[in-house]
């Protein structure tokens, strides 16, 4: 998939215009995995919505894209957060020690090949920092068969044995805000790297 050139083309569907109510649902819900001052990365962050609104809360927030187009447009959308782009493939990540306490996710997850999954986990366990967590939205009812996307559907239960093997379970949920069109398709779950990996 050429991200970059969807972007350019305009073509980026996923893209609402502003971030997931569900995020602002868990800053008020879940205060305890957002806490302000901490080094945060959004993955597959787009046009900037969710890094916005996650800076905006007091958290130190990075966007990490492929597309420079997609951080191009994050930049004049929002100057006031300063250098906080980073272009970067998720599987090539050039940042390779444990610096970050979070990674929000929300749309990277869902764009990715399934394959591909299990590369994203072995590059969030790189630059988590022990007792860091995962916390993300995922969509578990993209109205698609399972092998046809973007977006990519999951489950709950492919969730749990992706993640459970290398994280924590610490909090799972179903939202009850989201985008319009994505009510009771999306599925919240938060996972603690542990201390000694």
């Amino acid at each position: 998939m050429d991200w970059d050139q969807r972007y350019k083309d305009g073509d980026k569907p996923w893209d609402k215009g502003s971030a997931t109510p569900v995020l602002a649902e868990l800053l008020t819900q879940a205060p305890e995995y957002f806490k302000p001052g901490i080094k945060t990365l959004v993955p597959g962050c787009g046009l900037g919505h969710d890094v916005s609104l996650l800076k905006n809360a007091g958290l130190d927030t990075y966007g990490l894209d492929i597309s420079e187009t997609a951080l191009e447009t994050a930049r004049q959308t929002y100057p006031e957060l300063g250098d906080v782009w980073i272009a970067d493939d998720l599987f090539e990540l050039k940042e390779k020690s444990p610096s970050y306490d979070l990674i929000w996710e929300h749309t990277c997850y869902c764009a990715i090949l399934p394959e591909q999954r299990k590369d994203y986990i072995a590059s969030a366990l790189r630059i988590l920092k022990p007792g860091g967590y995962f916390a993300g939205v995922f969509f578990i009812n993209t109205g698609k068969a399972p092998n046809e996307g973007p977006p990519f559907s999951t489950t709950k239960q492919e969730i749990i044995e992706t993640f459970s093997p290398h994280f924590d379970l610490a909090r799972e949920s179903k939202p009850s805000q989201s985008y319009p069109g994505r009510e009771n398709r999306e599925w919240v779950s938060i996972w603690r790297k542990p201390l000694n990996a």
